[in-house]
């Protein structure tokens, strides 16, 4: 049922509301209809994305064309001009959300600002691209970090917009990559060695994200876990069959994501500990039937027991989480993030 301005005054003279009661009641209406619908942000967070691709990973071909006199122009203006944008949008008109996306911008893009100005001194060795900055890890690549995190960290601070600590993490990530050959003094580091970092790292970014979810009203921790998780993932699933201790944990990182997710009642977990236990499961399945014709069956078997699984879980789900919770000491309790529950 819709309300009029006059039904609402009406109340207030019949003493049904009072006029204060009236206005907040405006000015709530008013803060709902600013919300952004899903589809909205879709198409911010889709456009944001989109952009900063272009000025990231896809400069292979524009760099070859302009050069780096050229790019550093280019990515000048593009920092300029969507530090302008967020300001006006994010501020002046209040839309947070593309406001903010604006603003990530300028965060993406100053990496390829400085290393072109760098390359215009003869900075890098001859060969280095830049579309190399997102494959390899490298000493030198810390600098481009360090310039991110002088610019995004101020924009996070003025702004406090949850998706810029995305970018953060993504940053560190890198730094935590690229310092290795400086520590080790060497320049390149293997896949084993990457994949050790980003369970480090990942480690981090969960317990940073957990921190933030504790201390902060808004959500910053949902990117620090989805990072977290994601490099994780990444670095527990370079363990090979052959390594027993290695599969081991692989299986039981994967349980206790699961168990961590019901904890803190986060989602995240819950998706990322299923796709480990996936993978678990058919590396499991390969060890014992890999040369075997019944191997197609055995991962059927898993795939079948899995999808019985989530069936099971829906409808028992609350019950589980229950029991789990109820047996657990009260200062571990304590310990969950009250604003999840």
């Amino acid at each position: 049922m819709k309300y009029t301005d006059e039904q609402l005054n009406n109340a207030v003279e019949n003493n049904i509301f009072t006029s204060e009661q009236v206005r907040q009641f405006r000015e709530y209406i008013r803060a709902c209809s600013n919300q952004n619908t899903k589809l909205e942000k879709v198409l911010y967070y889709g456009g944001a994305l989109l952009i900063i691709s272009a000025m990231t990973w896809l400069m292979r071909t524009s760099w070859d064309v302009f050069g780096p006199i050229g790019i550093s122009f280019i990515s000048a203006m593009y920092i300029f001009a969507f530090l302008a944008a967020g300001n006006y949008v994010f501020f002046k008109k209040k839309l947070e959300v593309a406001g903010g996306l604006l603003f990530s911008v300028p965060i993406a893009v100053t990496p390829l600002f400085v290393f072109s100005v760098l390359q215009i001194f003869g900075f890098w060795p001859q060969g280095w691209a830049y579309d190399d900055y997102y494959v390899w890890a490298r000493g030198k690549w810390v600098i481009l970090e360090l310039s991110v995190l002088l610019v995004a960290v101020p924009i996070l601070l003025k702004t406090k917009f949850p998706f810029h600590v995305f970018l953060i993490a993504v940053t560190l990530w890198f730094f935590s990559m690229d310092i290795v050959p400086i520590i080790y003094g060497k320049e390149f580091i293997t896949w084993t060695e990457r994949a050790f970092v980003s369970r480090i790292f990942g480690l981090c970014m969960i317990a940073a994200g957990y921190f933030a979810d504790i201390k902060f009203k808004k959500d910053y921790s949902f990117w620090l876990y989805l990072f977290g998780s994601i490099t994780l993932m990444s670095g527990l699933s370079v363990f090979y069959n052959s390594d027993i201790f290695g599969f081991v944990l692989l299986g039981l990182a994967n349980i206790l994501m699961i168990l961590f997710s019901i904890f803190i009642n986060r989602n995240v977990f819950l998706v990322f500990g299923t796709i480990g236990l996936m993978q678990f499961l058919s590396r499991l399945s390969w060890k014992f039937f890999g040369d075997s014709v019944f191997f197609p069956f055995a991962l059927t078997a898993v795939g079948v027991l899995l999808i019985l699984a989530g069936i099971f879980f829906q409808k028992n789900r609350r019950n589980m989480e229950e029991k789990v919770i109820n047996k657990l000491p009260i200062f571990i309790l304590n310990l969950r993030p009250k604003r999840n529950l």
